[in-house]
């Protein structure tokens, strides 16, 4: 199953979107904050590609992007997108957003089977897939529409 092979965009531009269409189906705890906010974690792949996403509605809120340092810092993000260059550190990522509702996702080998919620993947060729760990999750009170769980290659 490919979810994207949007002719003419780079990479970076179609994982940005992969983004923004992840929140879409996401449910989070209520919260009275106005804007939803996504967040990089270490080097960011994305450049231009995810700025155009900023201000943009989604849900009743506003998209807010933006560049962190640290993973206490990730507490404060809806989505969370965590770069490659964190490999190192995932275990200890992961222990410090364990029960906030952050969707952690990130397109290294083998992240969801860590416990990142949503794992980008090379299908074939250049086309993009998507693996959940859905128990990754549901610990952290986060609903997934089964609307993405179905696109899902694999649900953990």
């Amino acid at each position: 199953r490919q979810v994207a092979s949007a002719e003419g965009l780079s990479p970076e531009q179609i994982k940005a979107s992969m983004l923004y269409n992840f929140a879409k189906f996401v449910d989070w705890p209520p919260h009275a904050n106005s804007e939803m906010v996504l967040c990089v974690l270490g080097s960011d792949p994305f450049g231009p590609a995810l700025d155009s996403l900023d201000g943009k509605p989604l849900k009743d809120k506003t998209l807010s992007v933006r560049r962190i340092a640290s993973a206490t810092q990730g507490q404060t993000c809806h989505v969370l997108f965590v770069s490659s260059s964190e490999s190192g550190d995932l275990p200890s990522l992961l222990k410090i957003l364990r029960d906030m509702p952050v969707l952690t996702v990130s397109d290294m080998g083998g992240a969801a089977a860590q416990g990142i919620m949503i794992e980008i993947v090379v299908v074939e060729q250049r086309r993009l897939g998507f693996k959940i760990n859905l128990k990754a999750a549901r610990q952290s009170r986060l609903e997934i529409s089964s609307q993405l769980l179905k696109l899902a290659q694999t649900v953990y």
